[in-house]
């Protein structure tokens, strides 16, 4: 739902430039409460910084998207300790920096498949030909789904993401498909295990315990979701900045190595997800403003990732900036669980789409995603 709340910061997502909004929060409403939403936001790094710290006062449980929205099997980040440390524990035995570097060729090779299949002649959807199918083959990959399978998988995963888009048979369609589909593979796994992530947190070792299958399937969506369309979100990101910001590209294609900071600088300078929510579970007083319990709070990391309190000269496009301490990730206790795998799939995404199409150049009819959390593309058209 919209509202004509002129700070309202939720719709300005899919907009061009919601920056000089998330100033004037910052700068004149830290505590800002959007009515039409009964939604308070914080946009000041420390506050926000102070509030994902803080797991007992602000809750996940209750979803983190600003509608309430929780599905319908346990996340890890929709859950809140001591279950949260339990579950966290099991499933980072999966998510370890040797396990995300075996997928580094699978990756580059995915990456260099999509960008040579894209047209030369005339525009070419970087979305539907590049920035989405990746993250999403890789994650295939990660779990294990056959590369037959890709396809369904792609189709469920876009019903799921779009969800507001999408009619609610159709999404409730996607779901089944998807829980049945993983039934069965997860019964397979259980007979013939394979080096893949579903076998793996089938089975209990000394590293975690085994994952009932309850807790899989809800790792198996959330990874699709979110481990598929934030990544999906920050190369669309990457390349509408390396295009406004032709000097930085060319740095980059001079000297590859610069893109593990350039990674850092594009989640900060544009977040691919603006801002999670939490619920507060006690009142609490901020700004001489009171917070019930119970009441939703933004968290606007995209505010935060601009405040000048931390940054130096933080609209500045600094493809070198170190220390880069951005909210993109969160921190704390929901530090985001595939931020090692969002990073290398950026990195060498961009690496293998710069060496293909140096020159690139983002056409008219540029199209934002529209999404209370995501800041992407639903359209983003290039001439290679």
């Amino acid at each position: 739902m919209e509202t004509n709340d002129p700070l309202d910061p939720i719709p300005l997502v899919w907009t061009d430039d919601p920056l000089d909004v998330y100033r004037e929060l910052r700068e004149n409403h830290p505590l800002h409460y959007v009515e039409d939403r009964d939604l308070f936001v914080l946009s000041r790094y420390e506050d926000i910084l102070a509030a994902i710290k803080d797991s007992k006062t602000w809750s996940s449980a209750s979803g983190v998207v600003p509608s309430g929205f929780k599905p319908d099997k346990p996340t890890v980040i929709t859950i809140d300790p001591p279950d949260h440390t339990q579950m966290r524990h099991a499933v980072n035995r999966a998510f370890t920096p040797r396990r995300i570097e075996v997928l580094s060729t699978r990756i580059r090779s995915m990456a260099r498949e999509l960008t040579r299949a894209m047209p030369k002649e005339g525009p070419a959807d970087a979305f539907h030909a590049f920035t989405d199918p990746l993250p999403l083959y890789v994650m295939a990959e990660l779990l294990g789904v056959d590369r037959e399978q890709r396809s369904m998988f792609k189709r469920c995963g876009d019903a799921i993401v779009y969800a507001t888009e999408t009619d609610p048979e159709t999404l409730l369609s996607a779901q089944t498909e998807l829980t049945d589909y993983l039934a069965v593979v997860f019964e397979e796994r259980r007979r013939a295990p394979k080096e893949d992530l579903i076998s793996l947190l089938l089975t209990e070792s000394p590293e975690g315990a085994a994952l009932s299958e309850d807790d899989l399937l809800g790792l198996c969506f959330l990874l699709l979701v979110a481990g598929t369309e934030t990544t999906t979100s920050g190369l669309g990101n990457a390349l509408l900045l390396l295009d406004r910001y032709r000097d930085a590209r060319e740095r980059i294609i001079d000297d590859p190595s610069l893109l593990k900071t350039a990674v850092d600088e594009v989640l900060r300078f544009d977040a691919p997800v603006q801002g999670l929510s939490r619920v507060a579970t006690r009142d609490v007083e901020l700004y001489g403003r009171a917070i019930p319990k119970g009441a939703r709070v933004h968290l606007l990391f995209a505010a935060a990732n601009r405040d000048p309190g931390v940054f130096a000269d933080p609209d500045r496009f600094d493809i070198e900036r170190t220390p880069n301490p951005h909210l993109s990730f969160g921190f704390g206790v929901h530090f985001c669980l595939g931020a090692s795998l969002a990073r290398m799939e950026l990195r060498l995404g961009l690496e293998e789409f710069l060496r293909h199409a140096p020159a690139y150049v983002v056409a008219d009819g540029v199209e934002r995603l529209k999404s209370d959390t995501n800041r992407g593309f639903a359209r983003l058209p290039v001439v290679i």
